[in-house]
């Protein structure tokens, strides 16, 4: 039974921790983009960089400073790491570049 309580206050840190990352790197991007080209516009593009974004950090850094501490808990390996920040990165700076102008 505590494995289970464990594991839904895990799953509802996931989720506000899911939540809060998106909201907040939502809002920056917004003023960044609103800085670079004057124009507020939203680009889904960027909301799944965030994603990828937020994958890493929760494998890599989130899953072990939780309540549910599990063996199969692993890191993700520097190439996976990498190739995943250079999507992120690339969803999130390729609209900006297309509509600097």
């Amino acid at each position: 039974m505590k494995k289970l309580a464990t594991f839904l206050l895990e799953i509802c840190r996931i989720v506000i921790l899911f939540v809060l990352t998106l909201y907040v790197l939502n809002l920056l991007e917004r003023n960044l983009i609103k800085i670079i080209t004057g124009r507020t516009e939203f680009y889904w593009s960027m909301t799944i960089g965030n994603l990828f974004f937020f994958f890493i950090l929760y494998r890599n850094y989130y899953q072990f400073n939780g309540w549910y501490k599990s063996e199969q808990n692993i890191k993700l390996n520097k190439s996976t790491s990498r190739m995943f920040i250079l999507i992120s990165i690339g969803l999130i700076i390729v609209p900006i570049l297309i509509n600097i102008k």
